[in-house]
């Protein structure tokens, strides 16, 4: 699904958060605890948005992972240092205890297997190491709950089947994130694989956070 849609994918993001996306990518990377970042694995990659930014860091090593080639061969161009890896969340080929910091941006509600997934991020991770994660969530807010349902129901199918010609790709965006949204507690996740909760920050009321996790 994400390979067919992956020449639209960045112009449909920009168009569907309003640009919001471009200062919570800023606003991710200003969240990150201040240490050496020396191997950095950017899962759920997708075309790259996130890894450009994480070149800020000055890593010495930058993994891509993402199970859609046709999105990593678009994020190629924007990051050309980067090691591109097509791969799942579920069965990363990296060694153990390889990376300071693992990533994923928008990108875990669409892990087939999230204890399994979790528990290769614990394995990759040096210890110490951070893992950063952002994703959709329910404001808590009613009025702002009820906002963010009218544009993930109404605003988000329409748009998405116009611009990329694809409508049973942002249905199941749209049910993606009311899924995980309501059902996921990401903390928990951590916690149940042996990595420490950090911080949370809260963006768009809510609607948009990021979980910082240590191993």
């Amino acid at each position: 699904m994400f390979d067919e849609i992956a020449t639209t994918y960045d112009s449909l993001n920009h168009i569907l958060s309003f640009g919001l996306d471009k200062k919570w990518r800023r606003k991710f990377i200003k969240n990150l605890p201040e240490q050496k970042y020396g191997t950095i694995a950017d899962i759920a990659s997708g075309t790259g948005d996130l890894l450009v930014k994480l070149q800020i860091l000055n890593a010495s090593k930058y993994y891509a992972l993402d199970p859609a080639e046709n999105m990593l061969d678009i994020a190629k161009d924007k990051v050309p240092n980067a090691e591109f890896i097509v791969c799942t969340a579920e069965s990363i080929p990296l060694p153990d205890s390889s990376c300071d910091l693992v990533t994923v941006s928008f990108g875990i509600r669409n892990f087939a297997d999230l204890n399994t997934s979790f528990a290769e991020i614990h394995r990759i991770l040096k210890p110490n190491g951070i893992i950063s994660i952002m994703e959709f969530s329910q404001p808590e807010f009613f009025l702002f709950r009820f906002g963010f349902i009218i544009h993930l129901k109404l605003f988000l199918p329409i748009v998405g089947r116009i611009i990329s010609k694809n409508k049973s790709a942002y249905k199941y965006l749209q049910s993606s994130i009311f899924d995980f949204a309501k059902n996921v507690d990401v903390f928990k996740l951590l916690e149940n694989n042996n990595l420490k909760k950090i911080n949370e920050k809260r963006m768009l009321f809510g609607a948009v956070r990021i979980y910082v996790g240590r191993k």
